[in-house]
């Protein structure tokens, strides 16, 4: 009986600490409150080396907007993709956070592939929100700084993988108006 409590003692300890480990190592869950959104898109843009002009902070109302949709659609890390005429949803992903998904997704899109549910850009109000360039096709990804160094393998691999190819864009959208001060 009491090497069973062991070993449910040690399966315990295993649990903690790698909960522990991913924490620090990936540095996940950090809060931090930032100043201003200058100060905010300045830290991003230093430590994960997205452009500044990529990133973009939503008013509240529209981030609750897409907090809604992204809630309802199990998204994870991307959004979609858009061009002059096309929105297709990350929602499309069977493994919603999958980068290789999500890549090839992007190349059914720059081929027209039939096997995509499309929408048109005019039917969602909050795209133009985003700043985009429609005369390319502009990957949407969904960021936290609270995922730490995890962006580094969802976010910033796909755009390596991608920034080649021909009329390639993107935009992240920021969730983390709650830990900005003076959004103005």
């Amino acid at each position: 009986m009491e090497l069973r409590s062991l070993s449910f003692f040690i399966i315990f300890l295993f649990f903690i600490s790698c909960s522990t480990i991913v924490s620090v190592t990936e540095n996940v869950n950090s809060k931090y409150k930032f100043d201003s959104k200058e100060v905010y898109l300045e830290r991003i843009s230093k430590h994960k080396h997205f452009s500044k002009d990529k990133l973009v902070i939503l008013n509240d109302n529209d981030l609750n907007l897409l907090l809604y949709e992204i809630v309802n659609n199990h998204l994870s890390t991307y959004y979609g993709i858009a061009n002059t005429n096309y929105f297709v949803s990350a929602d499309q992903l069977k493994i919603k956070s999958c980068s290789g998904q999500i890549i090839t997704l992007y190349k059914m899109f720059v081929t027209q592939s039939n096997d995509l549910n499309k929408s048109e850009v005019s039917e969602s109000g909050i795209l133009e929100k985003f700043n985009i360039d429609h005369s390319k096709n502009t990957l949407i990804f969904l960021y936290s700084y609270k995922l730490g160094n995890l962006a580094k393998s969802k976010i910033s691999a796909v755009i390596t993988k991608l920034q080649n190819e021909n009329d390639f864009d993107y935009r992240i959208i920021c969730l983390d108006n709650n830990d900005i001060n003076n959004k103005q």
